[in-house]
């Protein structure tokens, strides 16, 4: 059949886009809005790019919105004949142009060429303003009869006429024989997803995204690739569907020839391929390969200078897959070492390691481990690093100098010290560095460390001795006197930072009481060392500043941060809060870190701080004795602090059951051997145990001065927290030092006031989304935004909610808030509150209610500010002096808004305002107190004259107020007051009291 002529029908073959695409891409205006700038201004333009890129759809939407005629024509294949080309053409174009001529046939049999006719069909478009869109072209592009055909066709349209070719391949138009058209190439870049498309087009599928941002980093936005993973994402234990496998093949992978697909394959190993990584690989065809693959379009990423490109993950993940799949065990091998090879070369050694150690190349791994491990511990990488000793098993290989200190350091690190142990018992100390090499100093010192925790005293002594002066040595000479009972000088810390040094000193220091050096480590930005966190949270809370400590806590809990942070911290943080059920939960999970450590120190006190929670939490003294039992077993009385750590819990718990004179013997004992070795951290505790004991047995004098020595040291060292702990376990201490000091302005005053007042411990959320305002005018902020409420029983009920922090039954609310048990009246009041509330909260920050039962959904989510005065004035109680001073000056600030929920006034917010003035107003007077204390009288003068004018009924604060002009040095502001006082005694109806007569007396002497 001559090739010129088309036989049979000629039909227009649309292409039928997939539903996937086409209904989930509907809205594509920046893409839509560039095509049809194009078409305005330019003459052929060229859509190429992948499969899946939805060129199609974007071309469809562009011309489906011109006021020009379009005629579309989508290939088969089956037009490689030049005749039916062009017969297929004119029946395109005579459907939007109905009176166009039909002169292909005729020309053909005329006898012209399949060019000429071409270029005659071309021209009978003139003045038409036709828009012709030819789809599929990598269909006949290959077909150099064809293509020449299609070719003359674009040289010849005329200036009105507007030519699209959609293709998946890179087309071979010639610009230059184009004259004066003008040609521009939209491609992947334009096409891919920006993510408010995919975005729009997950949601309309339904695919809701979670992590949108880490669906477009696998697809860069390529369409089918966002669609695709949209969908897995709404079922991810599917896997990668079997239809999108497919299409990948199929339709995207299609173009490629076999051997061009093979090359793929084994390339994808490569985040980047370009010929010389290739050429590595050992493809000798890489150039032509990568020549050929600028011919067909794949979703790629390529330099400007197309010498590289980065294949879209989803397809790079395919073609990995493939590579297994399709090429030979040995064959895979070999590019994969031929990869680590180039990893290694390219100076990428830890990536070079992974992949051996994949190959399971263990020795080649272990060379290229020993030059990688130091840069990988310089940037504390301590868990690939921990991951790599095991997988060597390093252990068994004779270390040198350099690879041993690695695994010392990541054993202090990680806080592991088996792993060093295993590696010391194992070589000995010989291979150590010595002398001025490097890391010859961390080294023995890390060493000593691991020792030390294996409770091989003499060999860790042994190891600090070969340590030359300075402070390394001094601070392994610190670590030794923890056991042996000693009390060296304390090393400052080094302005120039040693994460070794410093953090092992901060381990020490925290033991020895240096809890002012440990704050000052927390606050200087760049001077904590990193892996000192976890001593500085514990820092923190042996302050009372127990909010900070939660947050660090907060922040770090799920981190790789070492055992003492959950085995310890968290235990000691969850007793101080009074967190039954947390603490013992996270006394558990420490058992389990603690036995991963290989460590018999974190084993003895993991034991005593088991029996610390039995005792202050449950005030079960055999349990607590049971603990230290196993304590003991595991070696506590061979070391100092563990020794008297037992001394102390096991003397607390023979005063829980009246044993007084051996309460006594074990206390004594342990304060004398904390003042000898200077290990001052419980030292007040301790203290205050030993005051109740010596009272229970009629020593009077030496409870007195236990209770004295245990002032004196919270004082000095900064633990008034510890001090008011050990107090609540024994208040007649405190009792009675105040009641034999000769003033009311006493600290044990202030002690067991601070007793009486407080509340239990707790943490109030920092960045709570739903946030009361409830002093003064009250003010609801969701996010940060006002929010209205219209109606005021709404702000009460959330105000109750939030405060009770518990399950609230009806009745109660009926009762308290509604001045009803049970009525229609009132619950129809409590339904309209609640409503009020659900008309403008999230649903997660509304009350829940469940039957008979109300609460707060998500109570760290929401928070009064009553709540975040009292619960800061509770904690800060707790805290050294000036610390505490500052946070409640802060704190009574933000309460002088005004009274609680000052334009409210039911009975229960009356009774709740009486309630929260008065520990405002206590409030202001211990801080007034504490000024007076600390010599800052005019912020004394100002706190105590807040509280006269409020509550003149007040003794404490007239006496304070007396207290603090006579040390301003005004002898006449003395007697002012003192009249002024007089004068409010006799309105209130009583007579002066003697006390503050005698105070002024004194005073004027």
């Amino acid at each position: 059949m001559d090739d010129r002529k088309p036989s049979g029908p000629y039909v227009i073959r649309r292409k039928i886009m997939s539903p996937r695409l086409g209904d989930s891409v509907a809205d594509r205006a920046r893409v839509v809005s560039h095509l049809d700038d194009l078409l305005a201004e330019r003459h052929v333009v060229l859509v190429q790019a992948a499969a899946g890129s939805g060129k199609t759809t974007a071309v469809a939407m562009a011309t489906r919105r011109l006021e020009r005629p379009v005629a579309w024509l989508s290939f088969d294949g089956t037009e490689l004949a030049p005749g039916r080309l062009l017969a297929y053409l004119e029946e395109a174009v005579t459907i939007p142009l109905t009176s166009a001529p039909r002169m292909v046939a005729g020309a053909l049999e005329d006898g012209l060429l399949p060019a000429e006719v071409a270029g005659v069909l071309a021209e009978s478009w003139s003045g038409t303003g036709l828009v012709l869109v030819c789809d599929n072209v990598e269909k006949v592009a290959r077909d150099a009869g064809s293509w020449a055909t299609l070719s003359s066709l674009v040289s010849y349209l005329p200036a009105d006429v507007s030519l699209v070719l959609i293709s998946r391949i890179r087309l071979p138009v010639d610009a230059t024989a184009l004259l004066d058209r003008r040609v521009v190439e939209v491609g992947q870049d334009v096409l891919d997803f920006d993510r408010d498309e995919a975005e729009q087009a997950l949601r309309r599928r339904g695919d809701v995204p979670g992590d949108l941002d880490v669906l477009l980093g696998l697809t860069h936005g390529w369409v089918a690739g966002v669609l695709f993973e949209g969908e897995r994402a709404e079922r991810p234990d599917a896997g990668r569907s079997v239809e999108f496998e497919s299409y990948l093949s199929a339709e995207v992978l299609g173009p490629a020839s076999a051997p061009l697909r093979g090359f793929l394959a084994r390339t994808s190993i490569l985040p980047e391929v370009s010929t010389s990584s290739a050429l590595a690989l050992g493809e000798e065809e890489a150039p032509r390969m990568l020549a050929a693959l600028e011919e067909i379009h794949l979703p790629a990423w390529w330099s400007a200078d197309r010498s590289r490109f980065v294949m879209y993950p989803q397809v790079r993940e395919f073609l990995e897959v493939e590579l297994v799949r399709t090429e030979p065990a040995e064959s895979v091998r070999r590019v994969r070492r031929a990869h680590a090879d180039l990893l290694a070369r390219e100076g990428r050694l830890e990536e070079a390691v992974d992949a051996l150690l994949e190959l399971g190349e263990t020795e080649l791994a272990w060379q290229r481990a020993a030059q990688a491990l130091p840069s990988l511990v310089a940037r504390m990488d301590f868990t690939s690093a921990a991951r790599w000793l095991d997988e060597l098993d390093v252990v068994s290989r004779t270390p040198t100098a350099e690879v041993g200190a690695v695994v010392l350091r990541v054993s202090f690190a990680l806080e592991q010290c088996g792993r060093g142990n295993a590696l010391l018992e194992a070589h000995g100390f010989d291979w150590l560095p010595g002398p001025g090499a490097p890391f010859a100093e961390e080294a023995l010192l890390l060493a000593a460390w691991c020792r030390w925790h294996a409770g091989e005293l003499a060999e860790a002594r042994a190891l600090a001795d070969r340590l030359p002066p300075g402070r390394a040595r001094e601070t392994a000479e610190n670590l030794i006197a923890l056991s042996d009972g000693s009390a060296p000088p304390f090393p400052d810390f080094s302005s120039t930072r040693s994460e070794t040094v410093d953090t092992l000193l901060m381990r020490i220091g925290y033991y020895r009481g240096r809890l002012r050096e440990l704050e000052r480590r927390s606050t200087t930005g760049d001077g904590t060392p990193a892996l000192g966190v976890p001593w500085v949270i514990a820092g923190l809370r042996a302050k009372g500043r127990l909010d900070e400590a939660m947050e660090l806590y907060d922040v770090l809990r799920g981190s790789w941060q070492p055992p003492w942070l959950h085995a310890f911290d968290a235990v000691d943080l969850m007793i101080d809060l009074g967190r039954r059920d947390e603490a013992w939960a996270a006394l558990t999970r420490g058992s389990r870190l603690i036995a991963e450590t290989g460590s018999k120190m974190y084993r003895i006190i993991g034991h005593l701080n088991e029996a610390k929670l039995s005792l202050r939490l449950h005030r079960d003294a055999e349990a607590a004795r049971r603990a230290l039992a196993d304590a003991e077993d595991d070696g506590a009385l061979e070391h100092a602090f563990s020794r008297e750590l037992s001394q102390l819990w096991r003397g607390f718990s023979y005063l829980l059951e009246d044993r007084d004179v051996e309460a006594r013997a074990e206390l004594a004992a342990c304060v004398d051997s904390m003042q000898s070795g200077d290990r001052r951290l419980e030292l007040a505790t301790a203290a205050i145990y030993l005051a109740e004991a010596c009272w229970r047995i009629g020593d009077e004098e030496a409870s007195d001065a236990a209770a004295e020595m245990a002032l004196a040291e919270a004082t000095t060292g900064g633990s008034q927290h510890l001090l008011l702990t050990a107090l609540h376990d024994v208040p007649a201490v405190a009792v009675r030092a105040a009641d034999a000091s000769p003033t009311r302005l006493s600290r044990w005053h202030e002690l067991t006031a601070m007793l009486s007042d407080q509340g239990s411990l707790r943490v109030t959320a920092r960045a709570p989304r739903l946030l009361l305002e409830e002093f003064g005018d009250p003010v609801l902020t969701v996010d940060g935004e006002p929010v209205l409420i219209r109606l005021s029983k709404s702000i009460e009920l959330l105000s109750y909610l939030i405060d009770a922090r518990r399950e609230v039954s009806r009745r109660e609310l009926l009762g308290q808030l509604f001045e009803s048990s049970n009525d229609a009246a009132g619950r129809s009041y409590l339904r309209q509150a609640l409503y009020r509330l659900r008309e403008v909260l999230p649903e997660e920050l509304m009350p829940r209610q469940e039957g008979e039962i109300l609460s707060m959904k998500n109570p760290d989510l929401v928070c009064g500010t009553t709540q975040v005065v009292l619960d800061s004035l509770v904690q800060a109680d707790r805290q050294d002096d000036e610390v505490r001073l500052r946070r409640m000056v802060e704190v009574l600030t933000h309460a002088a808004r005004g009274p609680y929920l000052a334009t409210l006034n039911s009975q229960w917010v009356e009774a709740r305002r009486v309630e929260i003035g008065e520990r405002v107003t206590s409030g202001r007077i211990d801080a007034a107190r504490l000024a007076f204390r600390l010599s800052r009288y005019r912020e004394g003068r100002q706190l105590v004259e807040t509280v006269l004018r409020e509550s003149p009924h007040r003794e404490q604060a007239w006496q304070l107020a007396i207290s603090l002009a006579h040390a301003s040095g005004s002898d006449d502001a003395v007697l002012a007051l003192y009249q002024r006082y007089v004068s409010a005694m006799r309105g209130l109806g009583v007579a002066p009291s003697a006390e503050v007569r005698r105070l002024v007396t004194q005073l004027r002497r």
